[in-house]
């Protein structure tokens, strides 16, 4: 028995010495310099081929559609004014990256150009992170490395990733940078990174806002404050002032908040501020209460030992937790954007915080970081939109309602007014009249709202779930009736209908 001892006794010494040496050989500087863009190549990869596999297999719906159709919209040379989302896509966050996004879109295919480019965005925010990690948290590179492995696991990274298309997601690295940059004090390059992601989406100004307290409150209350009501008079430019012109002076997300307010932001902060009690019941209702969990979770609850770190994002975290949106990981996904960076900045200083220097790095207890990387794993198992108990390596096969979508999408002509279910609608996105086709609804309902403005109408029977054999033929006869104008069905084949609109004289 004290044999066995000894001998383990001796390899945890050789693991510890092998550990070391490894260590030692990452430390330098140029080897530094290079980990996080290996890294970041390798993620990049990995995540760009999990959404085009994805989005091969038609599983993408109507949000990556209305993306679509509004970067070709600006190739073309108009507004981005989608059919599909109904309205010009700057009105929602005043999202102005979509114009140079739409100039790499006219070099290359636009559906794959824009899922890669999500991928390779949420990938390069690695580098800022070893960067916080190695700089502001002093942290030895394996610790780093865990770090690091904990983001490419981490759930909310995978679900944005497989969300279809959200321009603010691209703004996840430049995020990280912003808070890296005001924590070293570059204030010059803080406001690059500050200015490139509000372009990715407006309210994000109000994390940049949190951002300048916290600088404030560590000392520098000259920039801090800067920073502060800089982020914050954009923020309320931009949502007052600038977004309701793209859309008839309507104000963006006043629906989402009708329960406080409605038809102007005062009415709804007017509500917050009158009933706080339901704000916070909103926010903290047991679903949001598990978003929150699940945010902090697959960390070790590490942000909350460096809470200072993470209250920048809350408040704008909190009005998106209080919105009525669709409840859903993939729906909700681009919601957790903003917390992303402000979550690992926590762990990364809990962890330097947690440890002690030796010479000049910070030595973490090396159980701590297997602590980290098993509950990495483990959340990235059960709640990853892309763990592998969702079978990824299946991802991307094409099956015989696969290849009847693409063939009815062909021969539907290119200047023809279409309405189709959601994962018919990428294949249609480069037309100006194209809208979703409603299955939420009861059949007749669905029909009665599929007829107008439209020539062809596509339905695919696998996105009204809930609907019976009886009430898909009921949907067929409203859209068949007879009249002055009527469809025709078209074309059958493995669960889809198309209709066109046929002229017909009246005897």
């Amino acid at each position: 028995m004290g044999g066995a001892a000894a001998r383990l006794a001796v390899l945890q010494r050789r693991l510890e010495i092998f550990s070391l040496r490894w260590q030692a050989r990452l430390d330098t500087a140029q080897v530094d310099r290079a980990v996080p863009w290996v890294i970041a190549l390798f993620l990049g990869g990995a995540l760009s081929g999990l959404s085009l596999a994805r989005a091969r297999q038609l599983d993408a719906g109507a949000d990556l559609s209305s993306y679509l159709q509004g970067v070709w919209l600006i190739g073309e040379g108009y507004e981005p004014l989608s059919s599909v989302a109904g309205h010009n896509l700057l009105w929602e966050q005043a999202a102005y990256i979509l114009y140079p996004v739409a100039g790499l879109t006219a070099l290359f295919p636009a559906q794959p150009t824009l899922l890669a480019l999500q991928a390779a965005a949420l990938a390069l925010a690695v580098v800022p992170l070893w960067r916080i990690a190695r700089d502001i948290g002093r942290l030895k590179s394996g610790t780093a490395a865990a770090v690091i492995f904990a983001y490419s696991a981490y759930p909310a990274v995978h679900a944005v990733n497989l969300a279809d298309f959200h321009p603010e997601a691209l703004a996840v690295p430049a995020l990280f940078a912003a808070v890296l940059t005001s924590l070293r004090g570059q204030w010059n390059w803080f406001g690059v990174f500050a200015l490139l992601s509000v372009t990715c989406r407006s309210d994000l100004a109000f994390a940049l806002a949190g951002l300048g307290l916290m600088v404030m409150v560590e000392g520098r209350r000259r920039p801090g404050a800067a920073i502060f009501w800089g982020g914050l008079a954009y923020g309320l430019v931009s949502l007052t002032a600038v977004q309701p012109r793209f859309n008839g002076g309507r104000f963006p997300h006043i629906e989402a908040f009708s329960d406080f307010g409605g038809g102007h932001p005062g009415s709804v902060l007017w509500g917050f501020i009158s009933a706080p009690h339901q704000v916070v019941a909103d926010a903290m209702s047991q679903a949001n209460f598990q978003v929150i969990v699940l945010l902090l979770a697959p960390v070790m609850l590490l942000p909350l030992v460096a809470p200072r770190y993470v209250l920048p994002a809350l408040p704008l975290f909190a009005v998106y937790l209080v919105a009525d949106v669709p409840p859903g990981q993939l729906l909700e996904a681009s919601q957790t954007v903003p917390m992303i960076p402000f979550v690992f900045t926590a762990t990364v200083l809990a962890l330097a915080r947690s440890g002690r220097v030796l010479v000049e790095r910070v030595n973490v207890d090396r159980r701590y970081l297997t602590a980290l990387v098993l509950a990495a794993s483990l959340f990235f198992m059960w709640d990853a939109p892309s763990s592998l108990y969702q079978e990824p390596w299946d991802w991307g096969r094409r099956d015989t309602m696969d290849v009847a979508r693409r063939e009815a999408a062909d021969a539907i002509p290119e200047d023809a007014s279409v309405r189709a279910s959601d994962q018919v609608l990428p294949l249609l996105s480069d037309r100006t009249r194209l809208y979703v086709l409603n299955t939420t609804d009861d059949p007749d309902s669905a029909a009665l709202a599929a007829t107008p403005r439209v020539e062809w109408i596509v339905f695919d029977t696998a996105a009204a779930p809930e609907w019976s054999p009886l009430d898909i033929e009921s949907f067929d006869l409203d859209v068949r009736r007879t009249g002055f104008e009527r469809f025709e069905l078209e074309h059958q084949e493995a669960g889809l209908r198309v209709y066109q609109r046929r002229n017909v004289t009246r005897s």
